[in-house]
């Protein structure tokens, strides 16, 4: 049985790019590649064509730089914001739109209908109009409006048990969601599985970084744990940038040890040990001094290890910053 190509342009991909890709499993890099090529090497052209989360964008751009398929030493720009003039203004619908609407969409009136059940409270006139941007504006499906909204619930009752959630916010996550391009149902489902993964992991992250006194995550810690689980990485490695980041700074330090983990997630480390050996400065001569101590390492910082790399951290994370 033949399978064939449905026809139009053809796009070139070189063999030897192909075979880097199929040999290492790199199904995200291998999207990112194609995407990139379709765009003419236009990162922000296949930044729109895919609509990932930028952790995902950015972990596909660092497995082509290892696989030699991108310039590694050109970093991932950041997204680009639309110029001012394509910015449309929000538009104000009056109650006599929403009415009409409510009359002559039946889509939209079963959308109202099942929001209300949700929030277990009647919309206003102004909840009706927040709902109706969401729909005409924003053009998200009642599908992905109706997904949206059971996660607008869920968190808030996670973050503020017995609080009633109000329209508001779920119009701020709404247009949250279109800026991330999480505008249709497989799309959603996607972000709405990453989140489930960030919660099956939460506690054992924020633990990691000493966080025991409450649960669950702010907002904005959320945000630097998502960003941990999608770049797979393990709590006792979160531990050691933590470790790491009170002993430079004094305290818990989000901002730094993100710097700190993504660094280590760049050069391809997994596990403590890795960043220790990684770490170490290259012996000098032979017949060095034994390390102290047999067996597994420990995988607590040492006061001379973590002397010996205070100038390249405080360099790299002072050009990140430039950066960002």
């Amino acid at each position: 049985m033949s399978v064939l190509l449905l026809p139009n342009e053809i796009l070139s991909l070189p063999a030897q790019a192909a075979r880097k890709l199929v040999q290492a499993d790199a199904g995200d890099a291998a999207l990112l590649y194609l995407a990139l090529l379709d765009c003419g090497g236009e990162i922000e052209g296949a930044r729109r064509r895919l609509r990932w989360p930028e952790p995902r964008l950015e972990e596909a751009y660092r497995r082509l730089a290892q696989l030699e398929l991108v310039q590694s030493s050109t970093p991932l720009p950041p997204p680009a914001a639309p110029p001012r003039e394509e910015r449309a203004p929000l538009p104000k619908y009056s109650r006599d739109d929403v009415a009409d609407a409510l009359e002559k969409e039946p889509e939209f009136q079963g959308l109202y209908q099942e929001v209300e059940r949700m929030l277990g409270a009647t919309l206003t006139d102004r909840d009706l109009q927040g709902l109706y941007t969401i729909y005409d504006y924003l053009g998200l499906s009642p599908e992905v409006v109706l997904l949206l909204t059971s996660f607008t619930l869920h968190r808030e009752h996670r973050l503020h048990p017995g609080r009633r959630v109000r329209m508001t916010q779920i119009s701020q996550e709404a247009f949250r969601w279109k800026r991330l391009g999480v505008d249709n149902p497989q799309a959603a489902q996607q972000y709405l599985e990453q989140q489930q993964r960030v919660d099956h992991r939460e506690w054992g992250m924020l633990a990691a970084v000493g966080v025991t006194e409450r649960r669950p995550a702010v907002e904005k810690e959320r945000e630097y744990l998502e960003q941990w689980a999608e770049m797979n990485l393990s709590d006792e490695l979160i531990s050691l940038a933590y470790q790491r980041t009170v002993y430079q700074k004094g305290a818990r330090n989000w901002p730094y040890m993100n710097k700190i983990l993504k660094n280590w997630h760049q050069a391809g480390f997994t596990t403590p040990q890795q960043v220790q050996e990684g770490d170490r400065p290259a012996r000098q001569g032979q017949g060095s001094a034994p390390q102290r101590g047999s067996g597994a390492q420990s995988t607590q910082p040492t006061s001379e290890r973590i002397q010996q790399n205070n100038d390249w951290l405080d360099r790299f994370l002072e050009e990140q910053s430039k950066e960002g």
